[in-house]
Parts: structure tokens; sequence; C-alpha cells
């Protein structure tokens, strides 16, 4: 053996250009994961506090029907006050709901955005 051979053989994996590459691929690999971490633990705070915030309201509204029960002046106007309620709870509910939905559909798009585009990165290119 010359010496240039025993030069090339003792090459360190770090100066190797595929260890390099994985190194690389690993660091936005795991770069790419705290991201989608981080923003999925920011968008399911954010629904929290939404739904959070929605529950606060329907308390008051209780709170309110309560008032409002005890100061009605007949069983009639009880049944009528306590029947409004019900139906703009289902109203809200139903709106509540929808805004939760897109929300958290949102949320989730933006945490895996990191991830996807890594994982775009290494797919083949489709033909048009």
């Amino acid at each position: 053996m010359t010496d240039q051979t025993i030069g090339t053989a003792a090459e360190t994996p770090a100066e190797t250009p595929a260890v390099a590459d994985g190194a690389k691929a690993a660091s936005t690999v795991f770069s790419a994961l705290t991201a989608a971490s981080r923003s999925a633990v920011m968008g399911v705070w954010e629904v929290d506090k939404a739904l959070f915030g929605y529950a606060r309201d329907a308390v008051r509204g209780y709170v309110d029907l309560g008032r409002e029960t005890l100061r009605a002046k007949s069983l009639s106007d009880m049944l009528d006050l306590h029947a409004a309620k019900a139906h703009s709870r289902i109203e809200a509910t139903v709106a509540n709901t929808r805004e939760i939905v897109e929300l958290t559909r949102e949320k989730a798009q933006e945490a895996y955005a990191p991830i996807k585009e890594v994982v775009d990165a290494y797919r083949p290119n489709k033909a048009a």
C-alpha cells in the first residue's frame, strides 16, 4: 500500500459526504419535528382557550337565565323563557362547534406544515 491509499482509508466518518448528508437530514427532521410540536401545542392552547370562552359564555347565560326565571311573572312566562334559552343555546353550540372544527383543522395544518416540507423534499417529482 502506498501512503496515498493509507491516507484515503484513514478518512474519518465525519468527513465522508454520506455522513454529512445524513447529519444534515437528521438535523432538518429534528428541526421540523420541533417546529411541528411547538405549533401543535400552541394550536391546542388556542382551541382550549376558545372552548373555555364558550363555556364561560354558557355559564354566564345560565346565571342570567336563573335571574330571569326568578323574575318571571307566571309559569307560562318561565317556560317560554327556558324554551327560548334552549333554542339559543342549541344555535350557539352549533356555531361554536363549527368554529372549533375549523380552528382545529387550521391549527393541525399549521402543525403539519414543517413536517410536510421535509417529506415533500424527499418525494420524487410528479410529472404534470
